[in-house]
């Protein structure tokens, strides 16, 4: 079997070629790492598998390359993770994130307020992070003006799987006890207003309408949630959301203005916006793939995957894979949805990223507000991304609009 090495420079490069040419020659690669055997799934067909095969592809130890939280709220596997879902489903449908519409708008607006004085910046700073940060902090109840821990957090989180797991761990206990304070800080309005049965109806009268309200006041399984349950759900939509949002709105606008003409398009016909976004999925995944283990002995292509081994799929080589999208490597706005095989960007089965429509829904409405109030916005330099296996996330984007 193959042998890879994610971090060398060619594959942390321009990675779609690394990847659809490692998905030509192989459908399984192994991938270099330590103690635990780890492999690299390729193919559009082999990945929706991967998926939706939830008894041989098991998340019962977490979705990051070393095992995490065994068996802890969304580190499980259906049947028992659908009875899960359920506590945030509603409230996080495309119905449900219209909540945050208003908030998002305000945010970027005010970015955009602070931005347009410089004539010039890193859209990353300006805009990538703190845009989704801000607004994941509104979706969750936190501070908003906690934003340079929110990023660090996420940072860290991202580029230190493999060149230091231990960072991992000590990032989640610094979270962790900062969502033990938000918690405590809801707990204590419930205990202000004499109530010890938390229910659903408190949402929005007696607590704020948030995501943490609502894993407060829902029962699993008869019971409310563990602090650990609640502090794994909390992780989930907090880095889940921050980076990968403001990877989608970077990675689009660097399409747009990389060809005028793109942009151009999108001014004209604004309709074009929701096909540009599912295209800037597509085709510039913000997760690269996440990782499952395997519960016995996998074969593809003529090779084995080993049982209990940690396994990435590649959301790369499905979503380009030319058996499935006709013209795979090329970006186009007149890729309609609805004519083509659904991407993987979001993943797939009863692990569906349940922040899917909240991203849509935030790059949809900032990337509105950038396109009409910045009219001369151009690239200004080398557009970078970090150095992380499993995320295709905005490093620097040098760009200018005076």
């Amino acid at each position: 079997m193959k042998v890879i090495d994610m971090k060398a420079p060619e594959a942390l490069g321009e990675r779609a070629p690394f990847y659809n040419a490692l998905r030509d020659e192989c459908p399984v690669a192994k991938i270099e790492a330590a103690e635990q055997e780890h492999f690299l799934l390729m193919g559009y067909d082999n990945v929706r598998t991967m998926l939706n095969d939830h008894e041989r592809f098991s998340k019962h130890w977490g979705n990051q390359m070393v095992r995490l939280e065994e068996g802890v709220a969304l580190n499980q596997d259906p049947p028992a993770f659908n009875d899960f879902r359920k506590l945030y489903t509603n409230y996080m449908s495309p119905r449900g994130v219209r909540r945050w519409s208003d908030d998002c708008k305000r945010v970027a607006n005010d970015l955009v307020d602070q931005m347009r004085p410089l004539g010039s910046g890193d859209l990353q700073q300006l805009i990538g992070k703190p845009l989704p940060a801000r607004v994941a902090a509104v979706a969750l109840g936190f501070p908003e003006d906690r934003f340079d821990d929110y990023r660090r957090w996420t940072d860290t989180f991202l580029i230190s799987m493999i060149e230091d797991p231990g960072a991992q761990q000590r990032t989640i206990d610094e979270m962790y006890a900062f969502f033990a304070e938000q918690i405590e800080r809801v707990r204590q309005m419930l205990r202000d207003a004499g109530i010890t049965e938390p229910a659903p109806e408190h949402v929005g009268t007696v607590l704020p309408d948030t995501l943490t309200s609502v894993l407060l006041t829902h029962k699993y399984n008869g019971q409310y949630l563990t602090d650990a349950m609640l502090h794994r759900t909390i992780r989930g939509f907090f880095l889940g959301g921050v980076d990968t949002t403001g990877a989608l709105v970077l990675n689009l606008l660097y399409r747009l203005l990389e060809r005028p003409e793109r942009m151009e398009q999108v001014r004209e016909n604004p309709a074009l916006l929701d096909a540009a976004i599912d295209e800037s999925l597509r085709f510039d995944p913000p997760a690269i793939g996440m990782f499952r283990e395997t519960t016995e002995d996998f074969s593809v292509g003529g090779e084995v995957i080993p049982a209990h081994s940690r396994v990435l799929y590649s959301t790369f080589t499905a979503n380009r894979d030319p058996a499935v999208y006709k013209d795979p490597d090329t970006f186009r706005l007149d890729r309609r949805p609805s004519e083509t095989p659904i991407h993987l960007s979001f993943g797939g089965g009863a692990h569906f990223c349940p922040g899917a429509w909240t991203a849509r829904m935030e790059a949809k409405l900032a990337l509105e507000i950038i396109i009409a109030r910045l009219p001369k916005l151009r690239l200004a330099g080398k557009v970078t991304h970090l150095d992380a296996i499993n995320f295709f996330v905005v490093q620097s984007f040098p760009a200018a609009w005076d």
